[in-house]
Protein backbone atom coordinates (compact mmCIF):
# COMPACT_ATOMS: atom_id res chain seq x y z
CA UNK A 1 0.00 0.00 0.00
CA UNK A 2 3.04 2.27 0.86
CA UNK A 3 4.19 2.18 -2.72
CA UNK A 4 1.16 2.77 -4.60
CA UNK A 5 1.03 5.90 -2.55
CA UNK A 6 4.49 6.60 -3.30
CA UNK A 7 3.74 5.96 -6.68
CA UNK A 8 0.62 8.27 -7.09
CA UNK A 9 2.64 11.31 -5.37
CA UNK A 10 5.88 10.10 -7.56
CA UNK A 11 3.79 10.30 -10.61
CA UNK A 12 3.41 14.47 -12.02
CA UNK A 13 0.51 14.27 -13.93
CA UNK A 14 -2.93 14.09 -11.94
CA UNK A 15 -5.56 11.36 -11.73
CA UNK A 16 -8.36 13.27 -13.30
CA UNK A 17 -7.87 16.51 -15.93
CA UNK A 18 -10.62 18.97 -15.05
CA UNK A 19 -10.78 20.76 -18.67
CA UNK A 20 -13.88 20.98 -21.13
CA UNK A 21 -13.62 17.23 -21.84
CA UNK A 22 -14.78 16.70 -18.51
CA UNK A 23 -17.56 18.59 -18.84
CA UNK A 24 -18.29 17.45 -22.04
CA UNK A 25 -18.35 13.85 -20.59
CA UNK A 26 -20.49 14.68 -17.67
CA UNK A 27 -23.17 16.47 -19.91
CA UNK A 28 -23.12 13.64 -22.19
CA UNK A 29 -23.75 11.17 -19.47
CA UNK A 30 -26.68 13.38 -18.61
CA UNK A 31 -27.81 13.47 -22.40
CA UNK A 32 -27.44 9.78 -22.40
CA UNK A 33 -29.13 9.05 -19.03
CA UNK A 34 -32.14 11.30 -20.11
CA UNK A 35 -32.71 9.68 -23.93
CA UNK A 36 -32.25 6.05 -22.18
CA UNK A 37 -34.89 6.72 -19.52
CA UNK A 38 -37.02 8.25 -22.15
CA UNK A 39 -36.62 5.53 -24.78
CA UNK A 40 -35.68 2.45 -22.77
CA UNK A 41 -36.17 2.43 -19.18
CA UNK A 42 -39.43 4.69 -19.12
CA UNK A 43 -40.65 2.04 -21.43
CA UNK A 44 -39.47 -0.64 -19.64
CA UNK A 45 -40.68 0.69 -16.10
CA UNK A 46 -44.15 0.90 -17.74
CA UNK A 47 -44.33 -2.73 -19.23
CA UNK A 48 -42.99 -3.89 -15.28
CA UNK A 49 -45.93 -1.93 -13.95
CA UNK A 50 -48.34 -3.18 -16.62
CA UNK A 51 -47.43 -6.50 -15.61
CA UNK A 52 -47.44 -6.24 -12.08
CA UNK A 53 -51.18 -4.83 -12.45
CA UNK A 54 -52.00 -7.73 -14.45
CA UNK A 55 -50.68 -10.25 -12.23
CA UNK A 56 -52.62 -8.68 -9.27
CA UNK A 57 -55.39 -8.11 -11.00
CA UNK A 58 -55.08 -12.23 -12.35
CA UNK A 59 -54.80 -12.73 -8.53
CA UNK A 60 -57.96 -10.94 -7.47
CA UNK A 61 -59.66 -12.81 -9.86
CA UNK A 62 -58.57 -16.03 -8.57
CA UNK A 63 -59.41 -14.71 -5.04
CA UNK A 64 -62.85 -14.02 -6.57
CA UNK A 65 -63.38 -17.24 -7.96
CA UNK A 66 -61.71 -19.34 -4.97
CA UNK A 67 -64.63 -17.58 -3.27
CA UNK A 68 -67.20 -18.76 -5.50
CA UNK A 69 -66.42 -22.34 -6.16
CA UNK A 70 -66.12 -22.77 -2.09
CA UNK A 71 -69.48 -21.11 -2.27
CA UNK A 72 -70.60 -23.55 -4.47
CA UNK A 73 -68.83 -26.15 -2.94
CA UNK A 74 -70.78 -25.49 0.22
CA UNK A 75 -73.94 -25.10 -1.44
CA UNK A 76 -73.35 -28.03 -3.26
CA UNK A 77 -72.54 -30.29 0.13
CA UNK A 78 -75.50 -28.59 1.65
CA UNK A 79 -77.96 -29.67 -1.47
CA UNK A 80 -76.37 -33.26 -0.97
CA UNK A 81 -76.72 -33.41 2.51
CA UNK A 82 -80.52 -32.65 1.88
CA UNK A 83 -80.71 -35.50 -1.09
CA UNK A 84 -79.17 -37.64 1.36
CA UNK A 85 -81.48 -37.25 4.01
CA UNK A 86 -84.72 -36.90 1.38
CA UNK A 87 -83.55 -39.94 0.37
CA UNK A 88 -82.91 -41.99 3.95
CA UNK A 89 -86.47 -40.74 4.42
CA UNK A 90 -88.23 -42.27 1.30
CA UNK A 91 -86.39 -45.47 1.48
CA UNK A 92 -87.54 -45.47 5.74
CA UNK A 93 -91.10 -44.78 4.01
CA UNK A 94 -90.63 -47.13 1.46
CA UNK A 95 -88.65 -50.13 4.11
CA UNK A 96 -92.62 -48.97 6.30
CA UNK A 97 -94.89 -49.51 3.30
CA UNK A 98 -93.00 -52.97 2.34
CA UNK A 99 -92.88 -54.43 5.55
CA UNK A 100 -96.62 -53.68 5.94
CA UNK A 101 -97.76 -55.10 2.80
CA UNK A 102 -95.35 -58.14 3.78
CA UNK A 103 -97.39 -58.52 6.73
CA UNK A 104 -100.84 -58.04 5.40
CA UNK A 105 -99.78 -61.12 2.55
CA UNK A 106 -98.21 -62.68 5.40
CA UNK A 107 -101.58 -63.10 7.30
CA UNK A 108 -103.52 -63.27 4.16
CA UNK A 109 -101.59 -66.34 3.12
CA UNK A 110 -101.86 -67.55 6.69
CA UNK A 111 -105.50 -67.13 6.80
CA UNK A 112 -106.13 -69.21 3.53
CA UNK A 113 -103.40 -71.68 4.81
CA UNK A 114 -105.68 -71.84 8.22
CA UNK A 115 -108.70 -72.06 6.34
CA UNK A 116 -107.08 -75.27 3.89
CA UNK A 117 -106.09 -77.15 6.89
CA UNK A 118 -109.34 -77.08 8.41
CA UNK A 119 -110.93 -78.10 5.19
CA UNK A 120 -108.50 -80.64 4.33
CA UNK A 121 -108.76 -81.75 8.15
CA UNK A 122 -112.50 -81.77 8.17
CA UNK A 123 -112.50 -83.83 4.69
CA UNK A 124 -109.94 -86.19 6.16
CA UNK A 125 -112.17 -86.94 9.15
CA UNK A 126 -115.07 -87.59 7.17
CA UNK A 127 -113.00 -89.92 4.75
CA UNK A 128 -111.82 -91.46 8.09
CA UNK A 129 -115.22 -92.14 9.19
CA UNK A 130 -116.02 -93.40 6.06
CA UNK A 131 -113.55 -96.03 6.03
CA UNK A 132 -114.06 -96.73 9.50
CA UNK A 133 -117.46 -97.46 8.75
CA UNK A 134 -116.94 -99.96 5.52
CA UNK A 135 -114.05 -101.54 7.86
CA UNK A 136 -116.59 -102.18 10.47
CA UNK A 137 -119.03 -103.49 7.73
CA UNK A 138 -116.60 -105.82 6.22
CA UNK A 139 -115.03 -106.91 10.06
CA UNK A 140 -117.94 -109.51 10.54
CA UNK A 141 -116.87 -111.06 7.05
CA UNK A 142 -112.99 -111.06 7.73
CA UNK A 143 -113.54 -112.58 10.97
CA UNK A 144 -115.22 -115.68 9.72
CA UNK A 145 -113.22 -116.31 6.95
CA UNK A 146 -109.92 -116.29 9.51
CA UNK A 147 -111.77 -118.14 11.18
CA UNK A 148 -113.11 -121.02 9.07
CA UNK A 149 -109.74 -120.76 7.50
CA UNK A 150 -108.08 -121.55 10.79
CA UNK A 151 -110.37 -124.20 11.91
CA UNK A 152 -110.74 -125.38 8.65
CA UNK A 153 -114.29 -125.71 8.63
CA UNK A 154 -116.97 -123.27 7.72
CA UNK A 155 -118.30 -120.38 10.62
CA UNK A 156 -121.22 -118.40 10.57
CA UNK A 157 -121.94 -115.47 11.95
Amino acid sequence: MQHLSLFLLANDRPLINVDITLFANIALWFVLFFVLKAWFWGPMLDVFTAREEGIEGTRKTARTLEEEARALRERLDRDLKDARAAASAEREGLRKEGQRQEAELLGAAQAEVTARVARNREALAAQRESLRAEVLAEVPGLAAAIASTVLRREVRS
